[in-house]
């Protein structure tokens, strides 16, 4: 069942590569998937940083490795929406 989503996920990826034609084509099929794969991966650095702060057992040093990871996750996650906003507003690309 798996397989056959990917099979049909590439034929239309590659059929729209195919067609895009311009760059700015380009950057809204690419930006298009980007979007939920670094909202998933920032959700999942999410979730293990707060196993990180759970198991820290008040360890400073673990603490502090998980706050910066939740907040690199969330910067990561503000950039992905900070790029759309400038490709759709000031770009021009319709996303």
């Amino acid at each position: 069942m798996i397989n056959l989503i990917q099979t049909a996920l590439a034929a239309d990826t590659e059929k729209e590569l195919r067609t895009a034609g311009t760059i700015g084509n380009y950057i809204t099929i690419l930006y298009k998937w980007l979007i939920p794969f670094g909202a998933g991966l920032a959700v999942l650095m999410i979730i293990y940083a707060g196993y990180l702060y759970i198991t820290s057992g008040g360890n400073p040093d673990n603490i502090k490795q998980a706050k910066d990871y939740i907040i690199g996750a969330l910067v990561g996650l503000a950039l992905i929406i900070l790029a759309g906003i400038i490709l759709k507003n000031i770009i021009g690309v319709s996303l």
